[in-house]
C-alpha cells in the first residue's frame, strides 16, 4: 500500500538545533567501530573481559565535555533541555553503556540539588560535577529494595547538626563518588541530605566492595556505610521531611533518560547485525536476501522507532509538561528499555552463533552489548515497580477524568527539535500525580480522525482506541486493588501510550523531519508491533518491512543514526568489511 500521498522519500534535512550537542559529541568521540578511538567497542570488550573500568572511554567522554551536560546552563553547564540530554546520552551509549550509566548515577545525585537545593549547595555540586567528580544517590538499601518507606538509614539531629547511620547498597558510583544525596529517616519524617565526602573526610564513611555483575562490568555498582557520620544542618536539601517526595520527583528525570542508554545500545546492535547480514554469504547470496533475516531487522528497527517516539515525547515532557511526568516517566521507563532489549535480541537471532563469540564480528562486542543492555529495564525501578506506578497514577486519574481536560498542544509536545525555554528546575518542580489529563492517549480520537484517508492505518489506530477504553473501564471498576488484571491493564496502557506517540509523531513531525520520518512504512510496521504486543491478531506488512531494511542500509551507508531524526554520526569506520549490498 502506498499510503496517503506522502512522498516515499522526502528530502534529508539537517538535524534540528536541539540535537546539535549530540552531533558535536559524535564528531568528538569518533566512530565506535574504529579500534583507535577512546570509546571504541574493541577497547570496551577488553576492559569487560578484565572486569575493569573502561578508563579510556571515561577520559574520552570527559574530554568531549559529556559531564558538562549534567549541569544546567543556569549553573554554568550545558544542560539546556532534557530532549537534548536524551540525544547526548544516546550518542555516548552507542559506544559504552558503562560511561552513560555512571554519568546517569551522577545525574540522579545532582537533580534534587538543582530543583530543591539552596544557592550554596547548587554552587558546590556544580563545581564538583564540572570538575569531573562522580556523584551517587544513596537511596537503595539491601533490605528495603524499592520500598522507600522501609529505608533503614537514620539521620539523628544533634546540636544543629545530624549524625547519619546506615548502609546504602547497589548504588551507582558508590566507591568512587565525591558527593552523595542520601535518603534517611529523620524528624519530622524522611529527609534528603547532601554529603560532600571530600569535606567529611574518611571518618564515618566506609566504601563497600564493587558488586560483580553479568553485564556492565565496568560500572561501579557498590555502596557505602555511614557510621556516626556527622554533617551540618546545611546538608539538608529542601524542606525537612520531604525526602520521599523529592526522591519520587527526581526519579521522573532519570527514569526518562535511561531510555537514551537503551536506544544507543540498540543502534549499535542493529548496525552490527545489518553489516553482518550484508556481508555473510549463505546459499550463494547475502544473508540479508533471506526473508526471515529481513523481517528480524525490520521489526527490530520498528521497535527502536517506537521506543524513540516514546522516549522523545517523555524527554520533551520534562521540558514543557512536567505536570504529566508522574505518569509519563513510568510509562517511558517501562516501554523504552524493554523494546530496545527486544530489538537487540532480534539482532542476536540474525547473528546466530556469532552473537555468542567473543571475537570476530565487531571485535566480539555483541555479547557484551547484549549483557549490558539487559539490565536497563531494571534501573530506576524494575518493570513491576513501573507498572505499579502506572497503575496507581491511572487509579488517581480515573477519579479526576470528569473534570480534567487536555491543555497541552500536541505540536508543542511532539515538536521534536523545536526550541524550548531553557531548563529551569526550580521554577517547575515535579508533581506527585499527573492530574487526570493525558494528552498522549486522550487525543487518540483526533489522531484516528486525521488518518481518515488511510483506511489501514486508521484501522490499526482504532484498535489502540478500543484497548484504551477497556483499560480505563478496568481501573474505574477495580479502584486501588492490586490484582493481576490491574497490572495487565497497566501494561496495556503503556503499549497504547507508545502507539499513540508513534501516531502523534507521524501527524505532527513527519514533514519537518523528512526522509525516514515521512515514509509511511515505519508507522505501518510500528503500529503492528504494538498491536501484536497487545495480544491482538494482525497481518504483517511485508512490503513495509522491506522498505525499512532499505532504510537501514541507506542510513548506515550515509553515516546517520537509526532514528527518525536526521542525526549525523561520526564518519563510520568499516575496516575490511565486505562490499555493501
Amino acid at each position: 500500500m502506498t499510503g496517503t500521498g506522502i512522498p516515499s522519500t522526502a528530502p534529508v534535512g539537517a538535524a534540528p538545533s536541539t540535537f546539535g550537542a549530540a552531533e558535536e559529541l559524535e564528531q568528538a568521540l569518533g566512530c565506535p567501530f574504529d579500534p583507535g578511538t577512546g570509546m571504541s567497542l574493541a577497547r570496551g570488550v577488553r576492559a569487560d573481559d578484565l572486569e575493569t573500568e573502561p578508563t579510556a572511554a571515561y577520559e574520552a567522554a570527559w574530554s568531549a565535555g559529556l559531564h558538562e551536560h549534567l549541569v544546567p546552563v543556569s549553573e554554568g553547564g550545558r544542560l539546556a533541555s532534557f530532549e537534548s540530554l536524551l540525544a547526548v546520552v544516546r550518542a555516548a551509549s552507542r559506544r559504552e553503556l558503562a560511561v552513560s550509566v555512571g554519568l546517569g548515577s551522577t545525574l540522579l545525585a545532582t537533580t534534587p540539588v538543582w530543583i530543591w537545593g539552596d544557592d550554596r549547595q547548587r554552587q558546590r555540586v556544580a563545581e564538583l560535577a564540572l570538575g569531573r567528580a562522580w556523584g551517587t544517590a544513596g537511596i537503595s538499601e539491601e533490605a528495603a529494595g524499592s520500598d522507600l518507606l522501609a529505608t533503614g538509614t537514620r539521620a539523628t539531629p544533634t546540636d544543629g547538626a545530624f549524625v547519619l547511620n546506615g548502609r546504602k547498597w547497589l548504588v551507582g558510583n558508590g566507591r568512587r563518588s565525591s558527593f552523595a544525596t542520601v535518603l534517611a529517616a529523620s524528624d519530622p519524617s524522611f529527609g534528603l541530605f547532601l554529603l560532600d565526602f571530600d569535606a567529611i573526610g574518611p571518618h564515618g564513611v566506609q566504601r563497600l566492595p564493587k558488586v560483580r555483575t553479568h553485564g556492565l562490568r565496568g560500572h561501579d555498582l557498590s555502596g557505602f556505610t555511614l557510621s556516626d557520620c556527622r554533617v551540618g544542618g546545611d546538608a539538608v536539601i529542601g524542606r525537612p521531611g520531604r525526602g520521599i517526595e523529592m526522591v519520587s520527583g527526581m526519579l521522573q528525570f532519570t527514569r526518562t533518560l535511561v531510555g537514551g542508554s537503551s536506544l544507543g545500545a540498540a543502534d549499535t546492535a542493529l548496525r552490527i547485525a545489518l553489516r553482518h547480514a550484508r556481508g555473510r554469504v549463505l546459499y550463494g547470496e547475502p544473508a540479508l536476501a533471506l526473508a526471515p533475516v529481513r523481517s528480524l531487522l525490520a521489526r527490530g528497527f520498528a521497535d527502536v522507532l517506537i521506543a524513540e517516539c516514546t522516549a522523545l515525547a517523555a524527554a520533551r515532557g520534562l521540558d514543557v509538561a512536567r505536570q504529566r511526568m508522574p505518569l509519563w516517566s513510568a510509562v517511558a521507563k517501562y516501554v523504552v528499555p524493554q523494546l530496545c532489549v527486544d530489538a537487540v535480541n532480534a539482532c542476536g537471532e540474525v547473528l546466530s552463533a556469532r552473537a555468542y563469540l567473543r571475537e570476530g564480528v565487531a571485535d566480539g562486542a555483541f555479547q557484551k552489548l547484549a549483557r549490558d543492555v539487559a539490565i536497563t529495564p531494571v534501573f530506576e525501578g524494575t518493570q513491576l515497580v513501573q507498572l505499579d506506578t502506572v497503575r496507581a497514577q491511572l487509579v488517581s486519574g480515573a477519579r479526576r477524568r470528569s473534570t480534567a481536560r487536555p491543555e497541552l498542544p500536541l505540536p508543542l509536545l511532539f515538536g521534536f527539535g523545536e526550541p524550548v525555554p531553557p531548563v529551569a528546575p526550580r521554577e517547575q518542580r515535579p508533581a506527585i500525580t499527573y492530574g487526570g489529563a493525558d494528552e498522549v492517549v486522550d487525543l487518540l480520537d483526533d489522531a484516528v480522525e486525521a488518518l481518515r484517508d488511510d483506511a489501514e492505518l486508521a484501522r490499526l489506530a482504532r484498535r489502540l482506541l478500543t484497548v484504551r477504553d477497556e483499560t480505563r473501564e478496568t481501573f474505574r471498576r477495580l479502584g486501588t486493588l492490586r490484582t493481576s488484571e490491574a497490572y495487565e491493564s497497566a501494561r496495556r496502557h503503556c503499549l497504547v501510550h507508545a502507539g499513540a506517540c508513534c501516531l502523534h509523531t507521524w501527524l505532527q513531525r513527519r514533514e519537518a523531519l523528512g526522509d525516514l520520518a515521512a515514509d509511511r512504512a515505519w508507522l505501518s510496521v510500528a503500529l503492528r508491533r504494538v498491536v501484536e504486543r497487545l495480544g491482538l491478531p494482525v497481518e504483517p506488512d511485508l512490503a513495509a518491512e522491506d522498505r525499512l531494511v532499505h532504510r537501514l542500509k541507506h542510513l548506515d551507508d550515509d553515516d546517520r543514526a537509526f532514528s527518525l531524526v536526521p542525526l549525523r554520526l561520526a564518519p563510520q569506520h568499516r575496516g575490511s568489511a565486505p562490499a555493501r549490498t
